[in-house]
């Protein structure tokens, strides 16, 4: 059973931003659509009047053209036209137009209206359509100012247009007549083109749609991914942020961040290693003067003990005295070779810029160190066993020597009395190596991640009578490092094993140009 919460992948955060994107493009196109519909509609409508007019002019010369045939044809006189119905009149109207027919008296009232039917049959009624009562007055009004006028009228899903127009008979108005035409279909069709345009409005708007969010995606990702880092940055996550790469001026802002990143990295990655140089030299620093305290302190205290006991009144022991004196001379040659390690330790950095630059024999100077150490390792039983390859460094000889001589000096010292100590040098690519064995006893306490410390002395009891004080290995370190080398120090079941690099004298040569 699980106990813990899952954490969830910090998300990027591109739904915000894509939200947005698409919200603006449907508001963008929303008004783009409406403005689009209302053009459309407006366009639509000027052409159906302008269509109507059209056809109401040609109906206004249709019936002109019948009503001067009609007065020829029944000799209408105005005393005769102001009575009667002229049902022929309107019955002719509506069969040659179309349309419906209604005629008013010279003073506006209804005679009568004539309807088309099915079948050329025409129908006369004495009641006015409801189409004719809603702008009557209006339009008989126009008219008898010697106007034609046309209506349009939308009631219960019809569209009809009323022409009203006077009507004379020798110079004198004898009456009104009024046709209505039906435009509902024309009408429809205008509707029917509107509502095709909403729907192919619609469509199109569900594929720019579906394009727009994939562009946005493209757009939006590498923005959001942007934002995802800036956050991460903000917080001091520089190693985690990686930007892919995008286009156009997102790939220049993203590369931009990226050079960005990588900078402050780097200064950050070197203000932390300066950070932990300089805790490190602290931590050394107060080690080294703790050390050096302790290391004097024995010597010191073994000198004024006896000289204590030597400065009493009542001392008077001259084999005492003997060996007081000899231990005393033994405690200050120790204080003395201790000061010496521990200047020439403390002013290693100062004297980099001055260490000479020569051709030295690397076989030549360890045969030699060698040789001298002999003698030492045979008063231990020990033998020196070298094989060298001739080798040819760049450096100091006189430090390197010193390097030679405390690494072979240590390996006497803590090697196991009786056996063979080895010295071995090659090449290994551009570096010499040299590498260093001794057999040491069954249970001797070392520590190799220590060797190098200053005051750092083995677990041997027999350490200090051998005169250590720990800083052999930490000057040999100090001069390999600035011969641009390395040191390092394993140790075996029953042996150690020291390996020295150093370039080669032509490795050295190509650096340095």
């Amino acid at each position: 059973m699980l106990t813990g919460k899952l954490r969830r992948k910090p998300r990027e955060g591109s739904g915000p931003l894509r939200r947005k994107f698409l919200l603006g493009f449907a508001l963008l196109f929303a008004v783009a659509a409406l403005g689009f519909y209302g053009y459309m509609s407006h366009l639509l409508k000027q052409h159906t009047q302008a269509a109507i007019a059209d056809e109401m002019k040609r109906l206004q010369s249709l019936v002109y053209d019948h009503i001067d045939y009609y007065l020829t044809l029944n000799d209408v006189r105005p005393e005769r036209s102001s009575s009667g119905h002229p049902e022929t009149l309107i019955r002719a109207l509506s069969l040659s137009g179309n349309v419906r027919a209604a005629f008013y008296g010279p003073d506006g009232t209804f005679q009568a209206e004539s309807l088309p039917m099915d079948g050329g049959y025409v129908l006369v009624q004495t009641k006015p359509s409801p189409a004719l009562l809603r702008s009557a007055a209006s339009d008989l009004a126009a008219a008898a100012q010697n106007q034609s006028v046309v209506s349009l009228h939308h009631d219960r899903g019809e569209s009809l247009a009323v022409l009203t127009l006077p009507v004379y008979a020798l110079d004198e108005t004898a009456g009104f007549l009024r046709l209505t035409a039906d435009y509902t279909g024309t009408f429809r069709r205008d509707a029917v083109v509107l509502q095709s345009l909403i729907g192919f409005s619609l469509a199109l708007w569900a594929l720019l749609a579906a394009l727009a969010w994939s562009f946005a995606r493209r757009l939006t990702r590498p923005l959001s991914k942007l934002a995802f880092a800036m956050r991460q940055f903000g917080e001091g996550r520089f190693s985690s942020l990686r930007i892919p790469p995008a286009s156009s001026e997102i790939a220049v802002l993203s590369k931009s961040f990226e050079e960005m990143r990588s900078k402050l990295e780097e200064q950050m990655e070197a203000l932390v290693a300066e950070r932990n140089k300089v805790v490190a030299l602290e931590g050394n620093r107060r080690s080294f003067f703790r050390n050096v305290t302790h290391e004097l302190k024995t010597p010191l205290t073994t000198i004024s003990g006896y000289a204590q006991i030597l400065q009493a009144p009542d001392f008077d022991d001259p084999a005492f005295l003997r060996n007081a004196a000899g231990r005393i001379h033994r405690e200050s040659g120790r204080l003395h070779r201790m000061m010496l390690d521990i200047i020439e330790h403390s002013k290693r950095e100062f004297d980099a810029a001055d260490r000479r630059d020569e051709a030295v024999r690397l076989e030549d100077s360890i045969g030699d160190a060698a040789e001298a150490m002999r003698l030492k390792a045979e008063e231990r039983g020990q033998r020196i066993r070298c094989r060298l390859e001739p080798l040819v460094a760049s450096g100091d000889a006189d430090e390197l020597r010193k390097v030679w001589d405390n690494v072979l000096d240590n390996a006497i010292k803590y090697g196991k009395p009786d056996s063979l100590i080895e010295a071995e040098l090659s090449s290994v690519g551009t570096e010499a190596v040299l590498t260093i064995v001794n057999e040491i006893e069954p249970g001797h306490r070392f520590e190799a991640d220590l060797a190098f410390e200053p005051f750092y002395r083995s677990g041997s009891s027999s350490s200090k009578e051998r005169g250590s004080v720990g800083l052999g290995l930490a000057i040999c370190k100090q001069i390999v490092e600035l011969h641009r080398g390395s040191v390092a120090l394993t140790l075996r079941p029953v042996a150690v094993v020291l390996e020295i690099r150093l370039p080669l004298r032509s490795q050295v040569g190509n650096n340095s140009a």
